[in-house]
């Protein structure tokens, strides 16, 4: 197993069989294999997306009108950065105007601080999930306009291997889906004893703060609609329709090429 972290490109180590399994986005899949790289999601860990565009609570930023006028924060003031795509999705399909509010860059990422410190009213692409942890942890109340609720519907974190995997060792991908799904469910049951192994491994790590994540998780992870792990072809389209739309992507692709859930136990 090799540690993850931004250094780190998951789709390279697929690639140069430095692993047989890595974990990225759907949306990296599909640009992947636009680009003749052969990868296919098996299993998806948030079945939600949980980006948001953030806010304290007493602003009353609720809804997407209410950013009108407003400075958010951004990943590139231009809106060229690729983690910007989310945002600029968001603003097509609310008929939100891009000049309808300014912008300002986002420096620190550590829960709401660049708000409190007024350098921005709102947040783009902020995980609800950690992110959400910290600000509470600082006593930040925070409102959450999600992506999803607004057309952004996007796997975040895809379990995928090579597609030559899956015809060589079908049986390996679903032993270790079957494995990694059984420690999700486990982890939904028990929440606050996962997280303790989490620090047993890393006694750098705050218990406290672990068991507010995983418990921020959950609703994410297990959406009660279907099994965990499993992916609706639903958002992986709507995936393809906004890598198309921001030419991302010159032509759509055969979207059965590139996931399935053939691997999940029924």
């Amino acid at each position: 197993m090799n540690a993850g972290g931004p250094e780190i490109n998951p789709i390279d180590e697929v690639n140069n069989g430095k692993a047989q399994f890595g974990i990225t986005s759907g949306d990296s899949i599909i640009i992947a294999k636009a680009s003749q790289q052969n990868f296919v999601s098996v299993a998806t860990i948030f079945r939600e997306n949980p980006l948001a565009i953030t806010s304290l609570t007493k602003d009353n930023i609720q809804k997407p009108e209410d950013l009108i006028g407003k400075t958010v924060g951004v990943y590139s003031l231009d809106l060229t950065n690729f983690f910007d795509m989310p945002f600029l999705a968001f603003l097509s399909r609310t008929g939100l105007e891009r000049g309808s509010m300014k912008y300002a860059l986002i420096e620190d990422f550590q829960g709401a601080n660049e708000i409190k410190a007024g350098n921005m009213d709102a947040m783009s692409g902020m995980f609800a999930t950690d992110q959400q942890v910290m600000a509470k942890d600082a006593g930040d109340e925070l409102n959450f306009i999600y992506y999803k609720d607004y057309g952004y519907d996007v796997y975040i974190n895809t379990i995928f291997v090579k597609e030559e995997l899956t015809q060589s060792s079908p049986e390996l991908i679903t032993r270790f889906l079957r494995a990694t799904m059984k420690g999700y469910e486990y982890a939904i049951e028990n929440p606050e004893e996962v997280a303790a192994f989490a620090v047993k491994y890393d006694s750098t790590l705050d218990l406290a703060y672990q068991q507010n994540v995983m418990q921020t998780q959950i609703p994410f992870i297990n959406t009660g609609d279907a099994p965990i792990g499993s992916m609706d072809d639903d958002v992986w389209n709507t995936t393809q329709d906004i890598l198309l739309e921001f030419g991302l992507i010159k032509k759509a692709i055969d979207l059965s090429t590139v996931h399935t859930n053939e691997f999940l136990a029924p």
